[in-house]
């Protein structure tokens, strides 16, 4: 799979800034304004997946700015920023002017407008931009972080550890093992946003529901495929009773039949976008992930996805 390298080296003196701009712009829907176009350097390297990119920079001083336009275009995507030397400062539209350094993670809704200033020396950073259908199951830990900077702790270091990886080989990876590590980048980002949500309950003295919740929700993961999974069989293997185990689900403003199906199309989407599964039609992935009814599938795979199961095999298909 390849990569998308912009330099500003590649372009003619007399027009490297303008023609940057363009180039940048229409792939990552940002434009730059350089502080001094003489002196201007920029660096960059993407790569552009299925339901995830990421990318490294190094850029001069200058300003990204996301305009509503732009923001508009982007989608509804969750960008993560990883500032790895410099510094840097993030403003989005209705939030604060937010500064960035080495040790922090920013989480960008992409869908809203903004700066992002590179202070220079140059500054350097990572990005990874995860689409917010594969984090819903975050819950409150995804809506802490949205607009905030959060200390680098294990679980996101990890998770930019094993991306940052992923990156580098990207260029010799099949793309049948591609989808597999996009699965395994949404499922750390999922944890480490798990670990937000715990933390931010502790401090508010909820801990003990926090690790109960994070019990039951690993619990169903073992066994997300069992046609027997339901509120009883779980309570049970975690010593609760089904009525708390319900009020652990509505105190996230979910239910547990929805998180379950949630995860369960999430699994059937990886199924359906895998060419190993190629040979299984549709009916198949929707018993073998764990659902009894195909309509019922469908209705609620084309409300997350917002197309049909068949639709998500072919896009699948066509950007191979």
């Amino acid at each position: 799979m390849p990569t998308i390298s912009i330099s500003s080296k590649d372009f003619d003196v007399s027009r490297r800034v303008d023609e940057f701009r363009d180039v940048v712009s229409n792939i990552t829907k940002v434009d730059f304004l350089p502080d001094d176009p003489d002196r201007f350097q920029s660096e960059t390297s993407i790569g552009i997946l299925q339901d995830l990119i990421i990318g490294h920079g190094q850029h001069s001083a200058s300003t990204a700015f996301r305009s509503a336009a732009h923001a508009a275009e982007a989608g509804d995507n969750v960008m993560f920023h990883i500032p790895l030397s410099g510094g840097c400062s993030i403003e989005q539209k209705g939030g604060e002017r937010i500064e960035l350094k080495p040790g922090a993670i920013y989480a960008d809704p992409c869908d809203v407008a903004g700066t992002l200033r590179f202070h220079g020396e140059p500054t350097e950073g990572f990005y990874v931009s995860v689409p917010r259908i594969h984090l819903a199951a975050a819950g409150a830990g995804l809506g802490a972080m949205l607009r905030n900077a959060m200390p680098l702790t294990p679980q996101w270091r990890l998770f930019f550890t094993y991306t940052r990886g992923l990156h580098q080989e990207m260029a010799h990876l099949e793309a049948e093992d591609v989808a597999h590590y996009t699965a395994h980048v949404q499922d750390l980002a999922l944890i480490a946003l798990g670990a937000t949500r715990e933390a931010a309950e502790i401090a508010q003295g909820r801990g003990v529901r926090a690790a109960r919740l994070r019990d039951v929700k690993a619990d169903i993961e073992r066994h997300l495929v069992d046609p027997d999974l339901s509120t009883e069989a779980v309570a049970k293997r975690n010593g609760l009773s089904p009525r708390y185990l319900r009020a652990l689900f509505e105190k996230e403003g979910t239910s547990f039949g929805d998180y379950v199906a949630t995860r369960r199309l999430a699994h059937a989407y990886r199924m359906l976008c895998d060419m190993r599964f190629a040979s299984r039609n549709i009916s198949q992935i929707a018993m073998d992930t764990g659902f009894g009814d195909l309509s019922w599938f469908n209705a609620r795979f084309r409300r997350a996805y917002g197309m049909s199961p068949k639709d998500a095999r072919e896009r699948a298909k066509t950007s191979d």
